[in-house]
């Protein structure tokens, strides 16, 4: 970009605006510019908080999506919408998910006007029972979302991405690049500085994970498969806009290059292990559970007790101790998640395998998101190296020192495993002669 166009900064324009406000909280000099100058809608604001409060769910997650597309609607010049949904909004109650509109549990403007008629107190009581089959409200509200898509966006030149789960990039910007802690990141995140022990997973379920810029080079080839496929129906059907047909994308892995959580864990061991952190405080090892109840009897042996021995020698010492708190969010964090460790869905992706199919050869290069050509081996690589420097913030050049860090580590934890087991055969030992 800086090549080809050197002064692309001068083209660009911040807007001022908030989701949670009415009308984007754009004023109307602004909004009239946007009506009359914008062509292509990249819709991808959204709260993806798995556990958000439900009225700020509801605001972010649809109204404000309501309003993008009122104002599209008088866009004169628009080209394309693409609406960035997720793969899991349709998850509820069925195991296999085409790309085609489902039926929302509720309109967007009913399930507004309800929450607004009530406190936030009376909100976080009844939105269990309100959730139903739903895993979280995030699931939710983005399925109520797509449905306000026939609605407020009947009419415009429109589509739909659901895309899995969002790890780290496989090439733009840069290679493993990633700035958040959700989903599967937070589980590397925590396993690589040696917090997180065990995860509630089933190893044989599939993780259906997808490279960050494949997400964004598949919204960006979307935009331009909706605006052919929307001057292919104008020609076709005239000024009757009524009857188009908004298309829907999967962007999956599952289909096409299937990864088991077993997988995914082994290769984040395999890599993380050669670039381990300076900042670790025990070595990789995460043991995945599918039993609930062997689960938490891990987190307490695993978690716990260890956290409450260092907390309170942090005490002691007068220092503040963290673990226990820390290990309370990662607790939570990791049952938020289990809905999607513990289980499998089919997603069905013609649409985005004909969309590559589509493309040249040349933009089939600069906008890749064919899941099937990933190399998982050669992905991990990026992906295990990308958390340590842009989530842990642990630079290359503590590598050499890390890595004798790390068989310090797993010296003390299989010496610490040795005198344990020794003192277990030893009561055992005790008892038996004991009582024989």
């Amino acid at each position: 970009m800086k090549k080809q166009q050197p002064n692309y900064l001068e083209k660009i324009s911040a807007v001022i605006g908030d989701c949670c406000l009415p009308n984007l909280g754009i004023d109307e000099q602004t909004m009239n510019i946007l009506k009359n100058e914008v062509n292509i809608v990249l819709h991808s604001a959204a709260t993806v908080r798995f556990d958000e409060q439900l009225r700020k769910a509801v605001n972010i997650n649809i109204i404000a999506l309501q309003d993008m597309l009122k104002m599209s609607q008088e866009m004169s010049n628009l080209k394309a919408f693409v609406h960035i949904s997720t793969a899991y909004s349709n998850c509820a109650g069925r195991k296999v998910v085409d790309e085609v509109f489902y039926k929302p549990p509720i309109s967007g403007d009913n399930l507004f006007q309800f929450v607004n008629s009530l406190d936030d107190d009376y909100i976080e009581r009844v939105t269990p029972s309100m959730l139903k089959e739903w895993p979280n409200t995030y699931a939710m509200t983005k399925a109520i979302a797509e449905g306000e898509i026939l609605t407020y966006g009947k009419g415009l030149p429109i589509g739909v991405i659901r895309p899995s789960m969002i790890v780290a990039t496989d090439d733009e910007p840069v290679s493993g690049w990633i700035n958040n802690f959700y989903g599967p990141t937070g589980v590397v995140a925590a396993t690589g500085i040696g917090l997180m022990r065990c995860m509630c997973a089933d190893p044989n379920q599939t993780a259906d994970i997808i490279p960050g810029d494949y997400v964004s080079n598949a919204v960006i080839a979307s935009a331009w498969d909706i605006h052919n496929e929307w001057k292919n129906h104008k020609n076709a059907n005239g000024s009757n806009k009524e009857n188009y047909e908004p298309k829907i994308y999967n962007i999956v892995s599952s289909s096409s290059n299937p990864l088991t959580w077993g997988e995914f864990s082994s290769y984040n061991k395999k890599f993380g292990q050669h670039v381990p952190s300076i900042k670790a405080i025990w070595p990789i090892m995460l043991r995945l559970s599918k039993n609930k109840y062997e689960y938490t009897i891990l987190c307490f042996l695993l978690h716990i007790i260890p956290a409450f021995i260092i907390d309170s020698l942090a005490k002691l010492t007068g220092r503040k101790p963290q673990l226990m708190d820390g290990y309370r969010k990662m607790h939570k964090f990791s049952e938020v998640i289990s809905y999607f460790s513990l289980q499998s869905w089919t997603f069905h992706d013609n649409n985005t395998k004909s969309l590559a199919a589509k493309l040249s050869k040349l933009d089939q290069s600069l906008f890749k998101f064919d899941a099937a050509k990933l190399d998982w081996n050669e992905y991990f690589k990026k992906h295990v190296l990308g958390i340590r420097l842009y989530i842990i913030k642990d630079t290359m050049d503590s590598v050499p020192e890390a890595v004798k860090r790390n068989k310090k580590l797993y010296l003390i934890h299989y010496t610490l495993l040795s005198i344990l087991t020794a003192l277990l055969i030893l009561i055992v030992y005790g008892l038996f002669i004991l009582f024989v």
